[in-house]
């Protein structure tokens, strides 16, 4: 006998039979599975009952949602709230009726985003509600809402799956629905909203329809605008001390929104749901609304009385770009204003480059000698007056002294290395004018 075959004989001879585990007996799996059919069962029944009362007029559609219909296509049916703000509704401080398409374009030109010849009517704003943050493909969008202008109203959209077997319909009515716009419009979406409807339309092999649309999200901009000021962009905590908008008691806090939803999947009925349902419009009006106010940001004068934090950032927006004249005058504007370190040094720093770009050499000196008196040291400060000398007043001998004093300056600082290698650069090539000029 093969040593392999008596050494299969022998282990099967020293395993107890109890340790065989022999194969269930098939009857014994019934039970179980006629509960869980029963049960699948019981919830067409639930959704029909659902069904005939949302079609009950008047009164709400549903006891656990606010009122809206059920829409229907050939994926299935999901529910649809639809909600219109007219032309002089006030979000807060800021009037949806302002907002255009041409000023948006000006705010995205400054963002250096690609241009998007998009109108009025073709512009989406667009905000989701999610099963949680936990990312990847378990993670449902189980309430989207879209708002857009048509003629002279602001109309918001919200799509509501009642059951995850709902979200292929629901991805289908919006899909139809962004065919007609160019441009989307997101808070952070270009890291969660967008990829995430993506990969949920990927999955439900339905047609991608963000791949023909431009999208600009608007948290970009509003951290360069208003970081240094507010802190925080949460966009709840902008809508506060930008829009003046607050939120009232129906509000569920966004990290609330999954456990209301499945407290709804099990119940079939959530007091809270509804202000999911408020949350989300809060979201998409405050979109539209803090769009509105970043357009008028960069479009209209500021006042002298804005936060100079808020007017610094928009001035270093500016600076690098074809305006970079008007950040001369916010600069001045935010310097007068109080400015603390370290953006009072930051302003000047500023102001002696642009200064010396406009023309204005000699108040560029000028911002350079307080740039090289201050104790913190400035390689802007001490490289403009180096130029000043060199090229405007011709004097190598005073353009080598400033350069020999910043290294003075820079002797006990070992964390100033680029600072030394540029200031050095400069001081041997004034020192090769010099000889030149002595020979």
């Amino acid at each position: 006998m093969a040593p392999f075959r008596k050494a299969l004989l022998n282990l099967s001879a020293a395993s107890p039979k109890s340790a065989i585990r022999k194969p269930q007996a098939p009857d014994r799996l019934l039970p179980s599975l006629q509960n869980e059919l029963s049960f699948l069962r019981s919830r067409p029944d639930k959704r029909a009952a659902q069904e005939n009362a949302a079609s009950a007029d008047p009164g709400p559609a549903l006891p656990a949602l606010p009122k809206g219909s059920i829409e229907s296509n050939p994926h299935g049916s999901h529910y649809v709230v639809r909600t219109a703000f007219p032309d002089d509704h006030f979000h807060g401080k800021v009037g949806l009726g302002r907002f255009s398409s041409a000023f948006l374009g000006r705010l995205m030109s400054l963002m250096q985003e690609a241009p998007c010849a998009a109108t009025r009517e073709q512009v989406l704003f667009l905000d989701t509600e999610t099963t949680g943050m936990q990312g990847g493909t378990g993670m449902c969008p189980f309430l989207v809402g879209v708002g857009y202008f048509e003629g002279s109203t602001f109309q918001m959209v919200q799509y509501f799956i009642r059951d995850f077997d709902e979200e292929p319909a629901m991805l289908h009515s919006l899909g139809e629905l962004l065919k007609r716009f160019r441009l989307v419009i997101t808070y952070n979406g270009a890291a969660f909203d967008v990829p995430l409807l993506e990969t949920r339309f990927t999955l439900a092999r339905q047609e991608n329809p963000f791949a023909g649309m431009a999208h600009f999200d608007m948290l970009f901009p509003a951290r360069r605008l208003w970081r240094n000021g507010h802190g925080s962009c949460r966009l709840a905590a902008l809508e506060r001390e930008l829009l003046s908008f607050l939120r009232g008691n129906d509000d569920v806090p966004g990290a609330m929104i999954p456990r209301v939803y499945f407290d709804y999947l099990q119940h079939q009925h959530s007091p809270l749901l509804n202000g999911v349902f408020t949350h989300n419009v809060h979201d998409v009006v405050s979109l539209a609304a803090l769009t509105i106010h970043a357009c008028d940001r960069v479009t209209s004068e500021p006042a002298p009385l804005d936060e100079p934090l808020d007017l610094y950032s928009l001035a270093h927006l500016l600076d690098d770009s074809t305006e970079w004249r008007r950040s001369i005058n916010l600069y001045e504007m935010a310097q007068a204003g109080d400015l603390s370190e370290p953006f009072l040094s930051k302003t000047l720093e500023a102001l002696s480059v642009l200064y010396r770009r406009a023309g204005d050499i000699e108040r560029s000196y000028s911002v350079c000698t307080k740039l090289m008196a201050a104790e913190e040291f400035s390689l802007i400060g001490y490289e403009g007056a180096a130029i000043y000398f060199e090229r405007t007043r011709g004097d190598l001998e005073s353009a080598v002294c400033v350069v020999e004093e910043g290294l003075r300056k820079l002797e006990q600082a070992a964390d100033r290395k680029r600072p030394k290698i540029i200031l050095h650069a400069r001081w041997q090539r004034l020192q090769q004018r010099v000889l030149k000029g002595i020979l």
